[in-house]
């Protein structure tokens, strides 16, 4: 059997829950064959990096724009499609994106030809920009604008084709919506015809999901699962899985055994995360080493795209007594299950991460989007809230003085958590491939699954 899991960058934790599958079903079938497919990897390195950085740029410096592109504001899709003149603010964002990656066409305003440029790719993307940030100077440049969405769109789904019909894998699982949307094109042509599991790795729904080429759909929690079921999606095609964490999950140490383990006091612990690039951690860690009245130990797991590394290590060195720092990991089942708090950026996998251990989380650095759905999941449920930096040292005393509130928030992170999530989605995928004997594989009974 073949397995082909489909993801898209930014975002590790996409990637995370795939090999979180992954594993469980090397566990289940030890013969399995698996891939990845990472979209932005089917694009030129130079543009995928730009469109990549662009994504990175707008949620930290223009989250507004960032907000309207997640909700699909209809104003902002119609400024992409050309349909009306773009406001000032996306078009000084296009605009320094283009000089940063491509500064030997930033001048240019009208189409040119792919001669101009290093790729068809780079071509599409730069003529693109110029015309919704020119779109009055160019001729009918509303229909070019429009006409270019849609070659865009069925240039990198035709890639996404070409891939799949040359691994010939006997199942398709998308961790994120891209993917899935790119898919559903090759599908109702009949080009695609193995059946696609869609596996939504926040606790909310983004209507790219909505897809009815996706047989089943394997979802968080039990509100996600209502509001598939709100936008068309049929109650049987939906199961609420969690979302797949690796199997260390499975079996936490309890806290004074995580302590014992990374060599750290028996004393207030708190544990910042910031994703792989560690965005807000440095920070948040400044703001609780300069609180004058509170002692809390500081752990850190940075990423490897961490920019203020090496501030990081300087501050760790300098404050060896409380502060230690980690490099990343997959698995981080000690330090949270070391820690009574996690704090940091409220990102899906991250979530189900600390749900799983038992602990709540202070959401300091929320990007919007998807993690708006994930703040208001935590808020909603008792498990956590989201605070400002300069509001963490205040919301942490509370928490730390009220044992009975830090208590409840632990039982309600454990009643919610879901730590064999991936065992339960590799179960819907078998229950697909029954349907189909020639797929089928009898799973390894030695591992009693």
């Amino acid at each position: 059997m073949k397995c082909l899991f489909l993801t898209s960058s930014p975002g590790y934790g996409h990637t995370r829950a795939a090999e979180a599958i992954d594993m469980a079903l090397q566990c289940r079938y030890p013969g399995i064959e698996t891939e990845y497919l990472n979209i932005t990897s089917l694009l030129d390195s130079h543009v995928s990096n730009a469109i990549q950085d662009g994504y990175l740029r707008m949620t930290a410096e223009q989250p507004e724009l960032y907000q309207k592109l997640y909700d699909m504001d209809k104003n902002f899709y119609r400024q992409l499609a050309g349909k009306i003149p773009a406001d000032q603010n996306l078009i000084d964002f296009l605009e320094e994106q283009q000089r940063r990656f491509f500064p030997e066409v930033f001048e240019r305003s009208r189409f040119s030809l792919p001669v101009f440029y290093k790729s068809l790719d780079s071509a599409l993307l730069n003529t693109l920009i110029n015309s919704i940030c020119n779109r009055e100077k160019i001729p009918a440049g509303r229909l070019l604008t429009q006409g270019l969405l849609v070659l865009i769109f069925n240039i990198l789904a035709a890639r996404v084709r070409k891939f799949v019909n040359e691994y010939k894998p006997d199942i398709l699982i998308a961790t994120q919506m891209y993917p899935n949307a790119l898919l559903s094109h090759s599908i109702k042509k009949g080009l695609i015809k193995q059946p696609v599991i869609g596996v939504l790795t926040d606790y909310g729904v983004h209507g790219v999901w909505v897809r009815n080429t996706t047989d089943t759909y394997c979802v968080s929690h039990e509100d996600v699962a209502a509001e598939l079921r709100k936008q068309g999606i049929a109650a049987d095609r939906i199961k609420v899985t969690g979302i797949p964490l690796v199997p260390a999950f499975s079996n936490i140490p309890t806290q004074s055994q995580a302590r014992a383990h990374l060599g750290l006091d028996s004393c207030p612990t708190v544990l910042i995360t910031g994703g792989q690039c560690s965005i807000g951690v440095l920070n948040a860690v400044q703001k609780l080493l300069n609180d004058e009245y509170h002692n809390y130990q500081i752990l850190v797991t940075a990423g490897k795209h961490t920019a203020d590394m090496e501030t990081l290590q300087q501050l760790a060195r300098h404050h060896q007594h409380r502060f230690r720092l980690y490099g990343w990991c997959s698995d981080i089942s000690y330090l949270i299950c070391a820690a009574d708090v996690v704090v940091g950026k409220p990102g899906g996998l991250t979530l189900s991460e600390t749900l799983a251990c038992g602990r709540p989380f202070i959401a300091t650095c929320c990007l919007g989007g998807q993690e708006a759905h994930n703040v208001q999941f935590l808020q909603t449920n008792k498990v956590g809230l989201q605070a400002g930096l300069e509001q963490l040292p205040q919301v942490l005393d509370e928490l730390f003085s009220n044992t009975e509130l830090l208590r409840n928030m632990k039982r309600n992170a454990y009643q919610l958590g879901r730590p064999d999530a991936a065992m339960a989605v590799v179960a819907e995928l078998e229950n697909i491939l029954q349907q189909d004997d020639d797929r089928y594989i009898e799973p390894t009974s030695a591992f009693g699954l």
